[in-house]
């Protein structure tokens, strides 16, 4: 049965600077809840900046005041942060994005799996800074979402030392309805044809809808344009591609 989910994206400036990546996020929350959306997503690594070398204590504090704010004002959040998380004493780091209902509750996260590296030096970059993520889906009120951070849908070459796991197969293999994308893909043009129409075609040969939002760069277009695919793989938004962008789709599930 066709459903509708009301997105907003907000393609944002992402620094190291955690409280002022936090107030961006915080006006983008206001706007969404302006325009009665039911889920926000913002870009890869947008909380606490796209590094690994952050302060755990910071991040999280920072993620709860974020959740208790859209929670205050109903508004769900794919929040795309990296986190250290602690499990048995250790600590471990992880590129995610962490999924919440309106209400604030937590469904649990994905984090990035198809990490970059450099072709001459496999397992090094994203390999050694972030733990590989887990495949799953999300249940948000009958629709099931596959959630992917950048290269988890591309592959990038000149990035990917990896075997491509075809993880947008995989997520509707899983019953994947809609796919949140989370990208933070800087901006050498030259990867900018091949990141569109790999979203594109992967949303024509699935025939799920692709909501997909980059962090902005001051000085350049983005290489990987934010904005909603449809389940033909044609453009139903498609943000402007230089500075801070907001926008908000209803996108048709289950056509």
């Amino acid at each position: 049965m066709a459903m509708t989910l009301r997105v907003s994206g907000l393609q944002m400036f992402v620094g190291s600077d955690v409280g002022e990546n936090e107030r961006r996020i915080m006006a983008g929350i206001e706007r969404a809840a302006g325009d009665c959306v039911d889920i926000l997503l913002t870009p890869e690594g947008s909380l606490s900046g796209y590094r690994a070398d952050f302060d755990r204590e910071e991040v999280a504090a920072a993620v709860e005041r974020v959740r208790a704010a859209a929670a205050n004002v109903r508004v769900g959040l794919a929040l795309g942060t990296c986190y250290k998380e602690v499990e048995d004493d250790q600590e471990y780091c992880y590129n995610q994005v962490r999924l919440y209902t309106p209400e604030g509750e937590c469904l649990g996260f994905h984090a990035k799996i198809l990490r970059c590296s450099s072709l001459n030096h496999p397992g090094t970059g994203e390999m050694r800074d972030f733990v590989e993520g887990r495949l799953r889906t999300f249940d948000w009120r009958g629709i099931r979402l596959g959630v992917l951070i950048c290269n988890d849908l591309w592959a990038t070459p000149g990035f990917t030392t990896m075997p491509n796991p075809y993880l947008p197969w995989k997520l509707k293999q899983m019953g994947a309805q809609l796919l949140l994308h989370a990208v933070n893909s800087g901006g050498d043009l030259r990867h900018r044809p091949f990141h569109q129409s790999s979203t594109e075609l992967w949303a024509r040969v699935l025939q799920i809808p692709i909501v997909h939002v980059n962090a902005a760069a001051e000085d350049r277009p983005v290489n990987a344009p934010s904005g909603v695919t449809r389940a033909d793989g044609t453009s139903v938004v498609a943000a402007p591609e230089r500075g801070e962008q907001y926008f908000t789709c209803e996108v048709p599930v289950g056509e």
